[in-house]
């Protein structure tokens, strides 16, 4: 039931890392101190995800957040628990305004309340998508790092102080290169957020 142990992966170089901590001698500035991706998008994961993401079938996401017992009782989640603990403030990954517009919600942004209400952490949508970066899907990851590059940045009136000391929970529907996640957590950090993990339904 979901990925293991061993599937989990270093947010920075994407190689297995058993706990999704990035690797030590991975030295990728500003990047993510770690990373959790529940399931394979694959199967029904795959259907549940495009369901919501396309046929505003929002209820189905939270068979696949799992519940605090999960957290508690494998031991790939072991660093990720120890994390919540410091009680991070939750970010979703944000949509440019077109894309919100036409879409006409944020699936990042409805599973970052699904976890938020879960795990009892404050949610904060203190991003903002400045650059319209168009369709991701069929572009490498090369493609996805120069489209994405400066993307981001903190809203004008943060609701939140990235500075005050609080870690940061980086919330997406799914991983697929990492490129989304990683300019978010760049420009989270560059604002002064020391701690920052990434969460994913699926990769």
């Amino acid at each position: 039931m979901g990925l293991w142990e061993e599937e989990q992966i270093c947010p920075a170089c994407r190689r297995a890392s058993r706990y999704g901590l990035k690797h030590k001698y991975c030295h990728e500035p500003y990047g993510l101190d770690g990373l959790i991706c529940l399931w394979a998008y694959e199967g029904l994961a795959q259907k549940i995800i495009k369901k919501a993401k396309y046929k505003h079938h929002f209820d189905f996401l939270s068979a696949l957040l799992v519940h605090s017992s999960w957290f508690t009782v494998r031991p790939e989640f072991g660093y990720f628990l120890k994390f919540l603990e410091t009680k991070p403030v939750i970010v979703p990954v944000p949509l440019h305004p077109k894309r919100l517009r036409e879409r006409g919600f944020n699936q990042a942004l409805i599973i970052s309340k699904i976890f938020s209400q879960i795990w009892h952490l404050e949610l904060n949508d203190c991003l903002m998508r400045v650059k319209d970066t168009g369709h991701q899907v069929g572009r490498t990851r090369s493609e996805r790092l120069l489209a994405l590059e400066n993307a981001f940045d903190i809203t004008p009136r943060p609701p939140l102080d990235p500075r005050g000391g609080a870690n940061i929970l980086l919330v997406d529907d799914v991983w697929t290169t990492g490129a989304t996640m990683n300019e978010c957590c760049k420009t989270l950090k560059k604002a002064g957020v020391k701690e920052v993990w990434g969460l994913v339904l699926a990769r």
